[in-house]
């Protein structure tokens, strides 16, 4: 990837991550089912593959509007009991969750997108990253209909949620336009975080060495695991922003779409470039703040 020098300091205030993991332990109340990460239980668990994501959010209804309007998705509200949870569905398959929390903007956080990785022992992997220098902003819980999560920082201080599935996890399966393509950790330490997820869930790391930033080399990781390529790795080259999981959207190409962004009430913050990707990936985010990529699979499609 090359970022022109203008690009950048456009994409230093907007990947700001906050740490909303505390806003999300206030709504992981017994009462709270959510739906699992698959319809109809798999009994496969694909360690470290990222296997769902929620929203964490103040204001649902713009959300649905944006999100359902720009990819198409159609949303389910939650029970009485389960009201603060609102799935979202592709094409009627469900494949994230939006949560409500009220106080976000109070508590100093942002909206803001969580995924979730597969790991095999939720509770020892808590424990390497307490013994590596991460952070444990909510400790193991069993949530019910999900299965046994936490939330954590990477010792470079990357939020992420880890689960352990109580189905099984979604099989392996080639992405749909508007659905979920990918995960990449933007961090201080490419070597480092390499190694400890490497730690983590037995990924494999393949080096990619021709990516250039603003006319710098930097590393960037592919991390496989059992023959897929699982999430990205790379240097965070913005200075002021702090390391942070950002997830990826599969479009048929990201410019049609940044009109239809900012007229839903979201905002372009990283544009199509032809020196970035070769056009094919921007930054957008919701109405209510939540970052997201959005990025052309395979680059080269016509």
């Amino acid at each position: 990837m090359r970022f022109k020098k203008k690009h950048l300091n456009r994409v230093v205030t907007i990947i700001l991550i906050f740490s909303a993991a505390l806003i999300f332990q206030n709504c992981t109340s017994a009462k709270l089912t959510v739906p699992a990460v698959v319809q109809q239980p798999t009994g496969k668990y694909l360690y470290g593959k990222f296997v769902w994501r929620d929203l964490l959010t103040y204001d649902v209804s713009a959300v649905k509007k944006f999100y359902g309007e720009l990819f198409g998705w159609t949303f389910a509200d939650g029970s009485a009991a389960s009201s603060d949870y609102t799935t979202i569905l592709k094409d009627g398959t469900p494949i994230g969750g939006i949560v409500f929390v009220e106080d976000i903007r109070e508590k100093g956080y942002s909206a803001q997108w969580m995924s979730y990785l597969s790991v095999p022992d939720v509770d020892k992997s808590v424990a390497l990253f307490k013994k590596e220098g991460g952070k444990v902003t909510r400790e193991p819980k069993n949530i019910n209909g999900r299965g046994r999560m936490a939330i954590v920082q990477d010792p470079q201080g990357a939020l992420i949620a880890l689960l352990h599935s109580a189905v099984g996890d979604p099989l392996d399966e080639e992405p749909q336009v508007y659905e979920w393509l990918w995960e990449e950790n933007l961090t201080t330490d490419v070597e480092a975080a390499v190694s400890f997820y490497q730690a983590l869930v037995g990924y494999d790391s393949e080096e990619l060495k021709d990516i250039q930033i603003s006319g710098t080399t930097w590393h960037y990781y592919v991390m496989n695991k059992d023959g897929y390529a699982r999430a990205g790795i790379t240097q965070l080259p913005w200075k002021g922003v702090r390391p942070n999981w950002l997830p990826y959207i599969k479009v048929d190409a990201p410019q049609p779409l940044m009109s239809k962004v900012e007229k839903l009430g979201g905002k372009v913050y990283l544009p199509p470039n032809k020196d970035i990707r070769q056009g094919s990936v921007a930054f957008i985010a919701d109405p209510t703040g939540a970052v997201l990529a959005l990025q052309k699979w395979p680059i080269n499609q016509p």
